[in-house]
């Protein structure tokens, strides 16, 4: 279930919006002033566990070490 980022062009402050379906089209409000005049942000994604090296086994592994 997806989380997008909005943005208020009246009050100008950034909100989130929780979408049970993607395939549910749901008009944002702003939460702070109530209005409809928002834009979607483009949200970047994080990777988690990876470095700049890349993966190790140890890293990846689930099985106990020793």
């Amino acid at each position: 279930m997806p989380i997008y980022e909005y943005h208020c062009d009246d009050c100008k402050e950034p909100f989130e919006v929780f979408v049970r379906s993607v395939n549910a089209p749901a008009q944002a409000v702003c939460p702070k002033c109530g209005s409809e005049h928002v834009a979607k942000e483009v949200a970047a994604f994080a990777a988690v566990g990876l470095s700049s090296g890349g993966l190790s086994a140890s890293s990846t592994s689930c099985a106990p070490s020793g």
